[in-house]
Formats: structure tokens, C-alpha cells, sequence
């Protein structure tokens, strides 16, 4: 998406992404409800007064039902891509209001440009080491790593679709 793709107005119902982490308290975040359906969450959040992110910048967030990974798609705040990142995670609920997942740790980063960056990979040694990831997490990383490195110009290709999807959903409702 770029500059010159004019969103229509954001719904004004609220998504609220519950983010559960291995260790810890889960993380909120309230977000544009952009789309939900029994499989599919789309929301976005604006940046406005962020000390780590500049005014404007937008990010979208995408979770699907059963797919080991969440995303988001972020742009600059004069509508230009910035990049793609991807959460590798599991158990992905998803209710009119709510998407709630748990974390696995592992991101990546794609660019633009397609080049890739995975990070976090010490917080998945440490956990391992820790004995905090189960086997099932364990191999469920290490697919959707897998995953992320063949396959990450179709991954942002569904990531671009499911956006597309909810604003013409809400370009054909008026919502």
C-alpha cells in the first residue's frame, strides 16, 4: 500500500488484541476493528503520541484461526510500506471483540525489498533452556521458522489480501 491508496473512514467498533506471553501478564492492545469473521481478525492502530514510533505510523494486525503465525503490516506515517513482521504463535482465538493468541517469541522481519531478519531467537534458547517451551512449541517454532524462510513473498502476499479484504468490507458497508 502506498501514499496514494486512500483508506476509507476506520470503523468505529474497537478490536482489542490480547497478546499472552510465556512469562508475565498478557499485553493489550486496543486496535481499529477492522474485520473479524470465525477464522479471520484484521485491525489496525495508529500511532499518535508514541515515544518509539512516530505520529502517523500505522500498523496492521492480521490473525488467523488454526495458522501458526500472526502479522502485521507497517507503514510510515505518509502511508508508505515499512515493513512486514511476523509472530510465530498458537492457540489463536478470535471472538467479535477480541483477538486473543498466545506468543512463542520468534519474529521476522521482511522488507520491502523481500530481505528477511529473524529476531528473538536468544528469548527462544533462553526458554528453552528455562524448560518453558513444550516439545509441541518447540517443533511448532521450528516449522513456522521454516515456514517464514521458503515461503515469506507468500506469507505477505496473504497478509496484503486479508487487508484488502477488510477495506473493501468496510469501503462496501460504510461501517
Amino acid at each position: 500500500m502506498d501514499a496514494s491508496f486512500a483508506l476509507p473512514d476506520p470503523p468505529s467498533g474497537r478490536l482489542l488484541e490480547v497478546k499472552e506471553r510465556l512469562q508475565g501478564a498478557p499485553l493489550r492492545f486496543s486496535l481499529e476493528r477492522w474485520l473479524v469473521t470465525e477464522s479471520l481478525a484484521v485491525g489496525r492502530w495508529l500511532a499518535s503520541d508514541d515515544r518509539y514510533v512516530a505520529a502517523g505510523t500505522s500498523s496492521w494486525g492480521c490473525w488467523w484461526r488454526g495458522r501458526p503465525y500472526g502479522a502485521y503490516r507497517i507503514h510510515r506515517p505518509d502511508g508508505s510500506l515499512r515493513s512486514y513482521r511476523i509472530d510465530v504463535v498458537e492457540a489463536v482465538r478470535i471472538t467479535a471483540d477480541v483477538v486473543r493468541y498466545r506468543d512463542l517469541l520468534l519474529d521476522a522481519w521482511i522488507l520491502p525489498s523481500g530481505a528477511l531478519r529473524l529476531e528473538d531467537e536468544d528469548e527462544v534458547a533462553a526458554a528453552l533452556d528455562a524448560g518453558s517451551l513444550s516439545a509441541a512449541q518447540q517443533r511448532r517454532i521450528c516449522r513456522t521458522k521454516a515456514l517464514i524462510e521458503r515461503r515469506s513473498g507468500e506469507l505477505t502476499r496473504r497478509i496484503d489480501a486479508a487487508i484488502a479484504e477488510a477495506v473493501e468490507r468496510v469501503r462496501g458497508t460504510g461501517a
